[in-house]
C-alpha cells in the first residue's frame, strides 16, 4: 500500500504534487485521507435488514423500539471524520463492530459496537429533525508512534501535522468466515520532536433524527 501526504490545512490552499512512498511493516498500514470527511448516503444494511422501510411517518419523540432513520457523524479532535446514515430500532444494542461499505473504497469502514450503541440510545427522546451529541469510543484508542516508527511506515515525520487524516486497515473475520480488512480513519492529535499520536477512537458523535421508518 502507498501513502499520500496531505494535511487538512492544504484543502483550502493550492494543490501540491502528490508524494507517494512505500509503506513499511509496523503492524498496520496507513493511507492519508484525501478529504476531511468520509461520507455517503443511502440506507446501509448495517443490522441485517432489521428494518424494511417504505416511508417516513410520525412526529413524536422517539421511544425504545421505534424504527428510526438517523444521520450520524464521528468526530476526532473537534473535526468530523466520518458521516453516515442508517436505519435501526431505537435502543437496540450490539456487541460486535459494524462494517459499512462505501462506494469507491476497497474495504468497508468499521464502526465500533460502543459507537453504534451510543447512537442507538442517544436518538431516544429526539423528534424528527432534532440533533444531539453523545460520547464516542474514546481518545484512549490511539497509537503512539516514535519518529522512527513513523518513518518506517513510509510517512515523512517532518511533514506530518496535527489534524492530518490517516487511514489504517484493521483485520476482521467477515460473514463468510474469511479474514478481511476494514478502514478506520485516524487523526494526528499530538506531535512532539520525538513522536506523534494517531487517534482512531471518536471523541464525540453528532446524531440527527431524520425521521421514522414505516415497516412493511
Amino acid at each position: 500500500m502507498a501513502v499520500q501526504t496531505k494535511s487538512k490545512s492544504e484543502d483550502k490552499g493550492p494543490k501540491k504534487k502528490i508524494n507517494w512512498m512505500q509503506v513499511g511493516v509496523i503492524g498496520f498500514c496507513v493511507l492519508l485521507v484525501f478529504m476531511c470527511i468520509v461520507s455517503f448516503s443511502g440506507l446501509p444494511n448495517a443490522l441485517g435488514n432489521l428494518i424494511n422501510g417504505d416511508g417516513i411517518s410520525e412526529t413524536g419523540k422517539v421511544v425504545a423500539g421505534n424504527p428510526v432513520y438517523v444521520n450520524y457523524t464521528l468526530n476526532v479532535n473537534n473535526s468530523a471524520v466520518f458521516e453516515n446514515v442508517m436505519g435501526f430500532q431505537a435502543g437496540t444494542e450490539v456487541n460486535q463492530s459494524l462494517y459499512v461499505n462505501v462506494e469507491g473504497y476497497e474495504y468497508p469502514f468499521v464502526i465500533y459496537a460502543s459507537e453504534f450503541n451510543q447512537i442507538s440510545a442517544g436518538v431516544i427522546g429526539l423528534v424528527p429533525g432534532e440533533s444531539t451529541t453523545v460520547a464516542g469510543s474514546g481518545s484512549n484508542l490511539a497509537y503512539q508512534l516514535t519518529k522512527e516508527e513513523t518513518e518506517t511506515a513510509g510517512l515523512v515525520f517532518d511533514d506530518m501535522k496535527v489534524d492530518d487524516r490517516v487511514f489504517i486497515t484493521v483485520p476482521y473475520t467477515n460473514e463468510d468466515g474469511e479474514e478481511a480488512s476494514a478502514y478506520r480513519v485516524c487523526v494526528v492529535t499530538a506531535k512532539t520532536d520525538d513522536g506523534l499520536t494517531l487517534q482512531y477512537g471518536s471523541d464525540t458523535i453528532d446524531i440527527k433524527m431524520v425521521g421514522y421508518l414505516t415497516t412493511s
